[in-house]
């Protein structure tokens, strides 16, 4: 396999080989409740490898009740992506959040939280009881604030127009640093507009993914590869 290969294809066609991935990361269609990606991916999965499934509550629950039964799944974290924006509806609370599940195949899995450490509240006082000022963000990621339509990250169509769904390069740091070393491979089964690949060549991992849409995948491709 090349260090970063991506792929124009349904994902649930694509075979590797058994137990070699370090993390999967699924931002999957929130809104389809066909979820059998996740079995054939988790199958590729090393031993205490890492898969990151991104949705909101469309799917979040049946996808929880889903993972818990896999096979040699440890539950890791149930996490809350927080951005403030779009419209709000009239009679509930407006839902601002996409929900990210994190599973482990095995209980000795990678976990780096210094490399993603934050400023405390409590920096330079008694309550800071290690003296480093730095924390452990916690499982709400209200901190990484809004990726804005007009950020300089955002890749736009050929009519000018910003990628759906696309997830900003920050938010990748905070997913995808805890779990791997340099040299691991990242698949992403849902490549879009290619940020979790972009992240994988910055920070020197290996990576394979998938997307079904011939234009966005030859967005994703021109953006990797030039």
């Amino acid at each position: 396999m090349k260090n970063i290969e991506l792929i124009n294809d349904n994902n649930l066609n694509i075979e590797l080989e058994k137990e070699t991935v370090d993390l999967v990361y699924g931002d999957m269609i929130y809104e389809n409740p066909d979820i059998s990606w996740i079995e054939k991916y988790w199958g590729f999965l090393r031993k205490d490898g890492v898969m990151i499934v991104q949705t909101d509550y469309h799917t979040v629950a049946e996808v929880k009740l889903f993972m818990d039964k896999l096979e040699n799944s440890m539950f890791v974290n149930w996490l809350i992506y927080k951005q403030e924006w779009g419209g709000v509806p009239k009679r509930s609370f407006p839902q601002k959040h996409d929900d990210i599940l994190v599973y482990a195949k095995g209980k000795n899995y990678k976990w780096y939280g210094n490399r993603i450490e934050i400023k405390k509240a409590t920096a330079g006082t008694a309550f800071d009881k290690k003296g480093t000022g730095m924390k452990t963000p916690c499982s709400v990621f209200d901190d990484l604030k809004n990726f804005s339509t007009m950020s300089k990250e955002r890749i736009k169509n050929g009519e000018g127009k910003n990628i759906r769904w696309q997830k900003p390069l920050k938010l990748m740091d905070r997913l995808l640093l805890p779990f791997t070393d340099e040299n691991d491979l990242v698949v992403d089964p849902f490549l879009g507009s290619g940020t979790t690949a972009e992240w994988c060549v910055i920070n020197n991992r290996r990576f394979f993914g998938v997307e079904i849409d011939k234009q966005v995948f030859e967005i994703a491709n021109k953006r990797i590869f030039g």
